[in-house]
């Protein structure tokens, strides 16, 4: 039933941002506690790092591999060969779904023949956020960025961050674990105890960031890369993006004019940055208004230390860094 990987993890612990630049290869998978050990002799396919954690938490005998490969930018990765390898020999396929937030992934992914989990179809469309197609957009800074807003981009595209969103993961925490019990009935309790546990612990962190993430003073974050809907919105907070949610563009002079106005007149204390994506015109901007530059992860691949450190623990330091810059407490 099973075929082995042919490497115990392909591509990816990188410095995180949307951007960022490899670091080569790696030799382990995620890292992080589990309670029943299952999942031997399954392979397992990850396409961002939280999905790969969550392989590790509910089949932590699974061989698990997070996709990607030297120079890749996480949202255009391009699959070589070793890469189609590992997804047409998985068990198991985690990815994010299609939303052309991986065209190459999804292509293949859809004629795989092992399982596939797609976070998007288990969030279902209420969840979804349209994306922030960036500096294009006609909205000015104090727009709310809902859902339903109309950002001027034609044909909205899926902001594919779900991942910022701890209450519907742990919903993929629950899916994965069922899935694995399909795919190895007799490991059946174990996932299910291993799902139920790290469901559990999502959903007391998100009841965490709701406390965390209250008493703003500013409702609005400017962030270097408008990758953190999903955190954001749900509590009523929004996001300004230097660049959009698939990153890349760079801010006109007349978008930084604007928005160091916008963070002038607010009395806004800090600007949020990626260590890659929108960086440069972030410390710009900061620099101009005169504010502090603090530095966020969007978590689709992750160093090596990040990733000891586990997905609860990086989604809990995001919301803290929101906190500072928004002056919640």
């Amino acid at each position: 039933m099973t075929r082995p990987l042919t490497a115990a993890l392909v591509g990816v612990l990188l410095t995180a941002g949307c951007g960022a630049s490899p670091t080569g290869t790696a030799d382990r998978s995620p890292t992080g506690d589990a309670t029943a050990a299952v999942g031997d002799g399954l392979t397992v396919v990850a396409t961002v790092f939280p999905l790969a954690w969550i392989a590790t938490q509910v089949a932590p005998g699974a061989e698990i591999a997070l996709l990607g490969s030297s120079g890749q930018d996480p949202h255009a990765l391009e699959m070589g060969p070793a890469d189609r390898e590992l997804v047409e020999t998985a068990d198991l396929l985690l990815y994010m779904g299609d939303l052309d937030f991986q065209p190459q992934v999804e292509e293949v992914v859809r004629s795989a023949p092992g399982v596939t989990v797609a976070v998007a179809d288990i969030a279902g469309d209420a969840h979804l956020l349209d994306a922030d197609h960036g500096p294009d957009d006609d909205h000015g800074p104090d727009d709310g960025h809902g859902p339903d807003d109309d950002h001027g981009h034609g044909d909205a595209a899926v902001d594919p961050h779900l991942w910022f969103d701890g209450r519907v993961m742990a919903d993929v925490v629950e899916h994965v674990g069922q899935t694995l019990a399909g795919v190895d009935p007799d490991g059946t309790a174990d996932y299910a105890a291993n799902a139920t546990r790290v469901a559990e612990e999502l959903r007391d962190l998100e009841a965490e960031i709701d406390t965390l993430l209250q008493g703003c003073r500013h409702d609005t974050a400017v962030v270097s890369h408008a990758a953190y809907a999903y955190l954001l919105e749900p509590r009523g907070l929004h996001q300004e993006g230097i660049s959009g949610t698939g990153g890349h563009a760079d801010a006109s002079p007349q978008r930084l004019a604007e928005l160091t106005a916008h963070v002038r007149e607010e009395g806004i204390e800090a600007v949020a940055t990626d260590p890659v994506e929108g960086r440069a015109d972030a410390e710009a901007l900061a620099d101009e208004a005169n504010v502090e530059l603090v530095e966020i992860q969007t978590l689709e691949v992750v160093n090596d230390d990040q990733a000891g450190a586990g997905y609860p623990a990086l989604l809990r330091e995001q919301a803290a860094a929101f906190a500072d810059v928004l002056g919640c407490g």
